[in-house]
């Protein structure tokens, strides 16, 4: 198994003590706790546009989550059915102060963050150390999906 770079290490670093679970797939580090997919980090020299920290999130908790980050424009948060995104570009100025923000919210159990995967039939046992998993599971693959083509209108309408 080839080890993969994480981006933006620092988030992953303030999170450990929760022990989650890092899947690498599609150029995406996600991190879990348990059956909740918690963010996503990407730092891609070939889709510039898309790095940075992804808060996961659902439509019902997306405006108050955004107001966490005063300066974030509104063009940040995404929406998609029942799922949403904060979307922390790393070209911000504020990308840093946001993302130790964000990992704060994440260790307070804010629960706005995160969203329950669909397809994770066995939780990770409590104080095991965090995993690199390959292989995507059916729910993974749905997220990335719609990240892609979330991307993909965003990026045509700049166009």
């Amino acid at each position: 198994m080839s080890k993969t770079r994480i981006p933006f290490p620092f988030v992953v670093d303030e999170l450990s003590s929760l022990r989650p679970t890092i899947k690498h797939a599609f150029g995406f580090t996600y991190l879990y706790l348990d059956d909740r997919l918690l963010c996503c980090l990407r730092d891609s020299s070939k889709q510039p546009n898309s790095n940075g920290l992804w808060l996961f999130t659902t439509i019902e908790h997306i405006d108050s989550l955004g107001k966490e980050f005063p300066d974030l424009s509104r063009r940040y948060l995404w929406r998609s059915g029942k799922n949403a995104w904060v979307v922390l570009p790393s070209r911000l100025g504020e990308f840093e102060e946001y993302a130790f923000k964000a990992c704060e919210l994440i260790l307070n159990g804010d629960r706005r963050v995160g969203r329950t995967t669909r397809g994770r039939t066995t939780p990770r046992k409590r104080g095991s150390s965090p995993t690199v998993r390959d292989g995507i599971s059916e729910s993974f693959s749905e997220y990335n999906s719609e990240m892609n083509a979330l991307w993909q209108t965003t990026s045509q309408s700049k166009a």
